[in-house]
């Protein structure tokens, strides 16, 4: 803790000091005609905070998941789990949804450089044309330019922790007259190491369970990127983008249980595994005219598969798993803006997730018992329309977006189980409004107030009732009766320019989601549930500091209350904690273009269903220097200084059991990164742009 503590003590010297803008005044070299600014880690606006990746060191030789744990408001599990200021979100790149969620949105996110991203967008309170699934939203915005001529960059990185791992991209923009045309090609070399021990107590049998899981593996992600907007005429534009990702990976997992001292398990999956995705794009922008009077549409088709084929041993019995799944997804969209503050829009999504599970013993033949086939069909169909206005200090923002859902899951059966099909259709309304209000004529102070609804529809796997070996005391299951989860929340916040926010924040939930767990015969049964309703209240801070020409310093900081309110296989959970989130980044502007960074954050006790995480803190610092006229940056960074940002866990509420867990990950790592953008950089042309669509589904295939 004392080195986390000496960072949090410098921040209070300079508060008094630092009340004043944090952007700095451009330098403009007549000669050369160079502009040269630097951009702030952060910038606020009434509905979202924008993060700035280049303004990040050590974000060039780290994936997007890596650089999102390090933003602040945003926590990342070692599950892989992303939350924005406590809330589960919806992820979304260049506007538009991943349709994953889970695991697999992490090993998206992994594959995906930080030197692809250009800004990060995180919504608390989305409005009325986001999609309600999620209870915020964060947008990952890719590197596109719009430069004439032929401009880019390239990245090429390694970090070296207990593997070594490689993010490199290049990124190509040419825009000539009409067309603008846009390409990147990604390299990623990944690698896990996860080490938990857990030991378990069962009461009724007073039996003590040792478990040891050691899991590593490595896998190389390929990736492209290809686009291109064309001015039809002053007036319309078209343009169409497409993606394309391959993952293989081979990952080995061993563990070990010891049951009293005298009865040791023993049990190892090999597995290797081949994942894809291909998506597709076209879109339209009209403008009626120059004043923002516009009307957008586009079309998106997605599709991801993974053939996923494992060898597993357990006490010398062998068995293979072959997992296949397959993704099918297609959106439409269209949205209308008037200058006079009028906004509507409508979509319709369908997602196909196909997921075949084979089993097979000893002498290769399908055990039908063990084996299982999952297909899940979903569209949802959406309208919303907003209104806003603004007077002398006054502003107002309402808006009422339907969504109405149609899902079908079923399993077509084989020789062990019948045939199961299940249904469900319901329609929500989710309201949202803004009111804010200028302190003073010039509108350096703004207070602000929202509310709104939203919901997080569960994981496809999650409906899933197949039940998964994990190891001799541990199952999985899913839970076709999932009910989706509804949050309320509303907000009063105070913002002084860009240097200080305030906000007072209360979320009420409704059937929560956990993945909880039942105690059969000293086996533990994960399946998901809604077992609980409860509230989160909180003080959220945010600070942008300039204590000295060469120091710009931000203080995220989040203090609050959780509660817990429900029941999980007839035991009580009635848990609550306060706790507190603190995230300090420092830059430091050095001499002969050399700069630095260092940044600690510190992560308080937090509950999740049954389990309560202790508090823990990880340390990051980089160094920078400028090369070649500013073209090229060579970056040095090390994430984890300390190796303190390991979990430990014990559980509240299992019935007749109790445990505790200790995990650590390969999350010491030292970095290098050399950048470099090249290309004529001169007559920049000023376009209108609306997102791409397929908006926010793809958050859930888990």
């Amino acid at each position: 803790m004392r080195p986390i503590i000496a960072i949090f003590i410098s921040l209070f010297p300079v508060i008094q000091a630092s009340a004043q803008d944090t952007s700095k005044p451009k330098q403009v070299q007549l000669k050369s005609i160079e502009v040269i600014s630097k951009k702030p880690l952060l910038e606020q606006s009434i509905d979202r905070t924008v993060v700035n990746v280049d303004a990040m060191i050590s974000a060039a030789s780290s994936n997007t998941l890596e650089v999102l744990n390090k933003t602040p408001g945003v926590t990342v599990d070692h599950n892989g789990t992303i939350q924005l200021n406590g809330k589960g979100v919806l992820v979304l790149i260049n506007g538009r949804a991943t349709y994953m969620s889970g695991q697999d949105l992490a090993n998206y996110l992994k594959g995906l450089p930080g030197s692809t991203l250009d800004k990060i967008e995180l919504m608390d309170a989305p409005p009325a044309k986001y999609d309600a699934g999620g209870g915020a939203v964060i947008n990952l915005r890719l590197k596109k330019n719009t430069i004439l001529g032929l401009t880019g960059n390239i990245s090429l990185s390694a970090s070296q922790g207990i593997y070594t791992r490689s993010n490199n991209s290049l990124n190509i923009n040419y825009n000539y007259k009409k067309m603008n045309w846009f390409a990147s090609f990604s390299y990623n070399r990944d690698a896990a190491y996860d080490d938990d021990k857990t030991n378990r107590d069962y009461f009724a049998d007073s039996l003590s369970v040792y478990l040891h899981t050691h899991v590593k593996g490595r896998s190389n992600t390929k990736g492209i990127r290809l686009g291109m907007d064309y001015n039809l005429n002053a007036k319309n534009v078209i343009g169409f983008e497409v993606n394309a990702q391959q993952r293989p990976s081979i990952y080995t997992r061993g563990y070990t249980s010891d049951a009293n001292n005298d009865s040791i398990s023993k049990g190892f999956t090999y597995s290797d595994a081949n994942w894809k995705n291909f998506s597709g794009n076209l879109n339209f922008l009209h403008r009626f005219n120059n004043k923002g009077h516009e009307l957008s549409a586009d079309a998106s088709y997605i599709s991801y598969n993974n053939h996923d084929e494992q060898n597993l041993n357990n006490d010398d019995d062998f068995f293979h798993y072959r997992l296949w799944s397959d993704m099918q997804i297609f959106a439409v969209k269209a949205d209308y803006v008037h200058p006079i503050g009028i906004e509507a829009g409508a979509k319709s999504s369908f997602v196909k997730n196909d997921y075949d599970s084979r089993y097979y013993n000893e002498k290769w033949v399908q055990v039908d018992s063990n084996s299982n086939h999952f297909i899940y069909d979903e569209n949802i169909n959406a309208a919303y329309i907003s209104a806003k206005k603004k007077w002398k200090r006054w502003g107002a923002q309402a808006g009422l977006r339907v969504e109405n859902t149609n899902i079908t899951g079923r399993q077509p059966g084989n020789t062990a189980y019948a045939t199961s099909v299940f249904k469900r259709n319901y329609t929500q309304l989710f309201p949202t409004v803004f009111l804010s209000y200028k302190l003073d004529s010039a509108g350096n102070q703004t207070l602000s107030w929202n509310i709104g609804r939203r919901v997080n529809r569960p994981n496809y796997q999650q409906l899933n009732p197949f039940v998964a070996f994990a190891n001799s005391y541990t199952y999985e299951t899913g839970n076709p009766n999932l009910r989706p989860q509804t949050n309320y929340r509303t907000e009063l916040k105070y913002q002084y320019k860009q240097w200080l926010g305030l906000g007072l924040q209360y979320n009420w939930f409704r059937d929560i989601i956990f993945t909880m767990s039942d105690v059969v015969d000293n086996i533990y049964i994960t399946k998901p549930d809604n077992v609980a309703k409860g509230y989160i209240a909180m003080l959220l801070v945010n600070l942008n500091l300039h204590p000295a020409k060469w120091w710009d310093m931000n203080a995220n900081i989040m203090a609050g209350k959780m509660q817990l309110h429900g029941e999980a296989f007839s035991t009580a959970l009635n848990s609550g904690t306060y706790s507190v989130r603190v995230r300090l980044y420092n830059q430091f502007d050095l001499t002969h273009g050399w700069s630095a960074e260092a940044s600690g954050d510190y992560s308080g006790r937090n509950i999740n269903g049954q389990e309560v995480i202790n508090p823990r803190y990880i340390i990051y610092a980089g160094v920078q220097k400028k090369l070649w006229h500013n073209k090229a940056t060579l970056k040095l960074n090390m994430d984890d200084i300390f190796r303190s940002s390991g979990q430990n866990s014990h559980s509240a509420g299992v019935k007749d059991s109790y445990y505790t867990h200790r995990g650590l990950y390969d999350s010491q790592k030292v970095g290098i990164a050399f950048t470099y953008r090249f290309g004529k950089e001169t007559f920049a042309r000023k376009r209108n742009h609306s997102d791409n669509t397929a908006d926010q589904e793809q958050e859930r295939a888990k």
